[in-house]
């Protein structure tokens, strides 16, 4: 449906989601989705409060990047506040003002790294029949990783999203392999079938970490 609000024409969708979302946002063409339980008069307060702060947001958008996983991404921002996630190589993001603070940077990189820890480490968690009660993060400058058996814990430094998707991806499959104590032939015909250029991703580790393997 159409609506006009404030000499604006609104194309307006309803969904089951619980949060208003932005479809499309220009000079041509507005059209946002909202909850079905969303009344009427708060969805024309919505829509006024985009009118008034779109366009600064939109800007934003085209010219602000995030760096994150070794390369600069796009951003798209949300309405309201809600945990950060990358789909369709687009950072999705919520930032309280016009420009993105570096405590917001640091918090939504730390978001970003733990989504694709937990989402991978549960991959070959499943694929090795092997069960990791804790996943920590905490600062360490001198390995990517540390097991702790005893503890059925891997921590994982929190700025090893400065390394590439392709580098954190098979450093987290040396942390789980590490984990489940796996045998030296098995870890080497997953790493080459996984990883074929993981000799350079190795390199690309140690350079990072300068103290890593030098145990």
């Amino acid at each position: 449906m159409i609506w006009v609000v404030d000499g604006h024409e609104i194309h307006v969708f309803v969904s089951a989601k619980r949060e208003v979302e932005v479809l499309r946002w220009n000079e041509h063409k507005k059209i946002i989705q909202v909850p079905v339980s969303m009344p009427n008069t708060e969805a024309v307060w919505t829509i006024r409060n985009l009118l008034q702060t779109k366009r600064s947001d939109t800007l934003l958008c085209i010219e602000e990047r995030l760096e994150v996983f070794d390369r600069h991404w796009p951003i798209k921002l949300f309405t309201e506040k809600k945990k950060s996630y990358i789909n369709g190589d687009i950072v999705h993001c919520y930032i309280k003002g016009r420009r993105m603070s570096l405590a917001e940077k640091t918090k939504i990189k730390e978001e970003l790294l733990q989504q694709l820890v937990l989402h991978h480490v549960g991959q070959w968690e499943e694929r090795l029949d092997l069960l990791i009660s804790h996943i920590t993060f905490r600062k360490n400058k001198n390995r990517p990783y540390v097991v702790q058996r005893q503890k059925e814990s891997i921590c994982f430094d929190k700025e090893l999203s400065n390394l590439s998707l392709e580098a954190i991806t098979y450093c987290l499959f040396k942390a789980v392999a590490d984990y489940g104590v796996l045998e030296e032939r098995v870890k080497r015909r997953l790493i080459e079938k996984h990883f074929p250029t993981w000799k350079t991703l190795e390199k690309t580790i140690i350079y990072a970490y300068a103290t890593h393997n030098n145990d």
